[in-house]
């Protein structure tokens, strides 16, 4: 009689320990998308790769696994061999932004004989074929990280336009036992558009250059206003606040900035600084008059640039970042000359709010 399926990480990581199975490299192996009969398979997968570092619990458990894809929270395709064993497995995760048109490519996982075969292609080519077709999404965006810039490359062979960069945003230990950086590792932010609408984007005056530069790079239709408007009084702030403790990262997402903008974001700080929070998130919605006003409160507590959110939030967004530590920005490996300027220039804006 088989052991029943566990149902936590801990219960599936001694699992996976006491099975101790070995793929047998060289397979062919054809992509296809998801089935609920892979999950143990993507979490053999996920193990090999991460071992029990990975801090999320869907990966590790069958039934959450399958539960998000049955809730349409994830799509998936796996790349499985002639005996069946999983040997890469891809993701597009929705709900993470407010936009439920927008999906993010989820973490990819490839077990290490097969790295240097075409699987994490072949599997982000299935996704991205997908998304593109009757899937009802506007964009696609990746975090790819740049403790190697393999994730950089392939997003920039799929077309996915590069429009900011997160510092610090994860830790290391995250992404792979043995070879973990010990840093945190920062992400270069990319978008691929899929569909559009002309719609009006109003420009932070401090950010006016860099956004307007971003934006040549990427398919929409926007009528470029500059933000000078005060904040409204008669309207409150509407914020999705999103706290991932596992990372110490917070994310505030600012659908609607009111007159008490102000008075929330001191909350949200007070909340960070209690839950030991290392990375603060902020989405600014550009479709705003007054976002340039809530841009200068947040430089005033130490806020500074961190990239441009294509149709974030159905509008544009704009990413500002805080961080309680100081990032080795040396020790970032990126890609392209444009990832080396948008870098530069977030060095210098974090000097600069530093200094206010």
């Amino acid at each position: 009689m088989p052991a029943p399926r566990p149902t936590t990480k801990d219960e599936a990581c001694n699992r996976l320990r006491e099975e101790a199975y070995r793929v047998e490299p060289d397979q062919e192996f054809t992509v296809r998308l998801f089935e609920p009969g892979d999950a143990w398979g993507v979490i053999r997968c996920f193990f090999e790769v991460y071992g029990d570092g990975y801090p999320f619990e869907t990966y590790y458990v069958p039934q959450h696994l399958v539960a998000a894809h049955e809730k349409g929270d994830m799509l998936s395709a796996v790349a499985v061999t002639e005996r069946g064993d999983i040997v890469a497995f891809g993701s597009l995760l929705r709900h993470v932004a407010p936009n439920p048109r927008l999906c993010e490519t989820g973490q990819a996982s490839v077990i290490p004989d097969y790295r240097a075969t075409m699987a994490i292609l072949c599997i982000q080519e299935c996704l991205y074929t997908m998304a593109g077709g009757d899937a009802p999404f506007d964009a696609i965006f990746g975090e790819a990280v740049s403790n190697h810039q393999v994730m950089q490359r392939v997003s920039l062979l799929f077309e996915f336009a590069e429009t900011g960069i997160e510092l610090g945003l994860m830790p290391g230990a995250t992404y792979g036992r043995g070879d973990a950086p010990e840093e945190r590792v920062s992400t270069v932010l990319t978008f691929k558009i899929l569909g559009d609408a002309p719609r009006d984007l109003y420009l932070p005056p401090v950010y006016e250059a860099v956004l307007g530069g971003l934006l040549s790079d990427l398919p929409l239709t926007r009528s470029v206003r500059v933000a000078t408007a005060d904040l409204p009084g008669d309207a409150a702030s509407d914020l999705d606040v999103r706290l991932f403790q596992a990372v110490g990262v917070l994310r505030v997402m600012a659908r609607r900035a009111g007159h008490d903008f102000g008075d929330c974001l001191a909350r949200e700080l007070a909340l960070a600084a209690s839950k030991g929070v290392l990375v603060i998130q902020v989405m600014v919605n550009l479709d705003e008059p007054w976002s340039g006003r809530v841009v200068d409160i947040l430089r005033g507590q130490g806020f500074f640039f961190g990239g441009l959110l294509p149709q974030w939030f159905g509008t544009d967004g704009l990413l500002m970042q805080k961080l309680t530590f100081r990032p080795d920005c040396e020790a970032i490996k990126l890609q392209s000359p444009k990832a080396h300027e948008l870098l530069a220039f977030m060095r210098r804006d974090m000097e600069q709010v530093g200094r206010t």
